[in-house]
């Protein structure tokens, strides 16, 4: 991916569809996507300085986004582009994370005490991750009242699944939703 306009139209393509994933020792649970959740999944909370982002709800700047009211080159221009631009060439991997394959795992029971730095995944229940080439991505999944998307996270090394209980993933089905 090259563009945040790119991003949110791949993410559309994962809107209204439930994602019930069943794991060893007979663990089950869904999560499905919301507009809302794009903000965080890119990161664009981070882009403190632009204008065009404050004030606003998460699913009406995704909207902007896939309206061309906010363009790449605005987003480009902020001071702190560089802390989510691997967010953005990786998103398309989001999809694969979402397929079953053999090679994605998937961490349970997340134990925020293991990583050997603060970190504000305080919800987080779950982490999807795949390797690519030399990093990790991850797609975490926060518990709150339901289980949801948390964030999106492109790391290179293994910090957030070092020393953490890893289960193999038996199958994935996805189910259109009805609104």
């Amino acid at each position: 991916m090259n563009t945040v306009k790119e991003c949110a139209e791949l993410y559309n393509a994962l809107l209204n569809k439930e994602y019930l994933f069943r794991l060893e020792n007979n663990i089950q649970f869904s999560i499905f996507f919301s507009a809302s959740n794009f903000y965080h999944l890119l990161g664009l909370e981070k882009l403190s300085d632009i204008a065009q982002l404050k004030g606003k709800k998460s699913n009406q700047i995704y909207k902007h986004i896939l309206n061309n009211r906010i363009q790449d080159n605005i987003i480009k221009k902020s001071n702190y582009y560089y802390l989510i631009e691997s967010r953005i060439k990786n998103f398309e991997i989001i999809p694969d994370l979402l397929n079953f394959d053999k090679s994605n795992k998937i961490i349970v029971d997340f134990d925020l005490d293991k990583l050997n730095f603060k970190s504000k995944l305080q919800f987080t229940k779950y982490i999807l991750f795949k390797r690519n080439n030399s990093d990790y991505i991850h797609l975490t999944i926060g518990l709150k009242d339901k289980l949801y998307p948390e964030t999106f996270i492109v790391e290179n090394g293994s910090t957030y699944i070092s020393n953490q209980t890893m289960l193999d993933i038996l199958g994935i089905e996805v189910t259109e939703r009805r609104r």
